[in-house]
């Protein structure tokens, strides 16, 4: 289900990350300092919904009671549908001022009560009959729509393993080129974190005439290691 990138192997001295530093102070060793990238491939095992229900008017109780039966029907039809409860997450509500166009301009008028709900399912198939059901049960609009890998910290271990190997290679390379003996580690750090995953539009996804298919996408680990040099 996923793959190793390969790692370069070409460097350019003159764009080289690696540095040697040499003191003249003996009793301050010398170092040399790499960078260690790492990159693991996945396809994603899921895939992300993010929709809005919005409900305008005048008494907030009124567009409260609005919004929660259409998120009550739409998530009676996503639980039949095969969605489990816990992958079903509503939490942000938003109450703001409604305004209508007149001649003299903008004006306020009444209230709009939205809900922002995602769901994450692992269906792949699924995901044109979810939005079509929830598009007909009082969903206002989507808001985001994702291809996800659910187990994104066990890929990027992966990467971070790959990542402490490239450091190794660079700092053997560098090394062996000035003619110097690599010692211990004196030093690790992480530099950074997962990689984010590539976006997708339901609207592109529309325009798609093939079916679509979630594609690969990768999670990647950088650190800075400081590697011991003897002369």
């Amino acid at each position: 289900m996923f793959k190793a990138s390969s790692l370069s192997c070409a460097f350019f001295l003159f764009f080289f990350t690696g540095h040697l530093h040499a003191h003249d102070n003996k009793n301050v060793p010398s170092t040399i300092q790499v960078q260690g990238h790492g990159v693991i491939d996945a396809v994603p095992d899921a895939f992300s919904i993010t929709f809005i229900i919005e409900a305008k008017g005048q008494v907030v109780a009124k567009l409260n009671k609005q919004v929660e039966a259409d998120l009550s029907q739409v998530v009676d039809f996503l639980l039949k549908e095969g969605v489990a409860a816990r992958q079903i997450q509503s939490m942000q509500v938003r109450l703001t001022p409604g305004y209508e166009s007149t001649p003299q301009g903008h004006r306020e008028n009444g209230f709009v009560l939205s809900r922002e709900v995602t769901l994450t399912h692992s269906e792949l198939k699924d995901y044109d009959n979810l939005i079509d059901g929830i598009l007909s049960r009082g969903v206002t609009r989507i808001q985001q729509f994702d291809f996800v890998i659910t187990d994104q910290a066990a890929y990027y271990k992966q990467a971070l393993t790959a990542a402490v190997h490239d450091a190794k290679q660079r700092a053997m390379l560098l090394s062996k080129e000035l003619g110097v003996k690599l010692g211990g580690v004196a030093q690790i750090s992480e530099s950074g974190s997962y990689m984010p995953v590539s976006r997708s539009s339901y609207k592109m996804m529309q325009a798609e005439a093939a079916p679509s298919l979630p594609g690969q996408q990768s999670v990647s680990a950088n650190i800075n290691v400081t590697f011991l040099i003897h002369k």
